[in-house]
């Protein structure tokens, strides 16, 4: 029963930055973190709700592959978005291109279990040197807004939360006995859902901001773009 609800919950969750996304469609600034956000939404909503009938069509491995390629492309994407540093950029491009050609090798060559256990825990710490860096790259920055005042820090703490309350679940699914399995790992859905909550906030302040530099358009002062 509990399994059931919290894939609900999941399921869902991903809906609900969309639902925001439309009911304030009108006060937001098209972007191409928005197009990138709205697409990763409605992919992975496809991937969960349809998890059984497309992992049939596709079978185990393409499934993984396809799950595991597009979260890691859409992450990196949102946290390089706002980095301008060209090293951090070519340090972006190297370990992407070695990760996808780690992750074509494993997919052809290694048995998947219950998950892909280990293209998921070397994405989660890829990713999280990123978000190491994106907070670095901030806090040495002179701002008279609060990191909270930023639409890019919603995105990444979605991230941040999903990623560490996930990462010993999919590192040890493979290895837990069924039984345990079927009673623990259904709790790993609940940083999922967090980071799509915190999405659908990063959704809002994005409105919010779109709305106030449209204000200042409209009394002739300078735009900012402050996402």
């Amino acid at each position: 029963m509990s399994e059931k609800l919290f894939l609900h919950l999941l399921n869902f969750s991903f809906l609900v930055p969309l639902i925001f996304l439309v009911a304030n469609f009108k006060k937001i600034r098209v972007s191409p973190i928005l197009i990138v956000v709205t697409s990763y939404l409605i992919l992975f909503f496809l991937l969960n709700f349809f998890f059984k009938e497309i992992r049939h069509f596709t079978g185990k491995k393409l499934y993984y592959f396809i799950y595991t390629l597009f979260e890691y492309l859409t992450f990196t994407y949102l946290l390089s978005y706002n980095i301008s540093n060209k090293k951090f950029r070519w340090l972006v491009i190297t370990l992407s291109a070695a990760f996808i050609l780690f992750m074509i090798v494993f997919y052809i060559k290694a048995p998947i279990g219950r998950i892909d256990s280990i293209p998921v825990g070397i994405e989660t710490i890829i990713i999280l040197i990123y978000i190491f860096y994106f907070f670095y790259d901030h806090f040495r920055q002179l701002s008279s807004k609060y990191i909270y005042e930023y639409t890019s820090f919603w995105f990444v703490m979605g991230i941040l939360v999903y990623l560490g309350g996930t990462f010993f679940f999919n590192i040890l699914a493979n290895s837990l006995d069924q039984e345990h399995y079927d009673k623990y790992f259904y709790l790993s859905y609940l940083g999922d859902i967090i980071k799509n909550l915190l999405f659908t906030v990063a959704i809002i302040q994005h409105a919010r901001t779109s709305h106030s530099n449209e204000k200042l358009k409209n009394t002739n002062l300078p735009y900012l773009d402050i996402t």
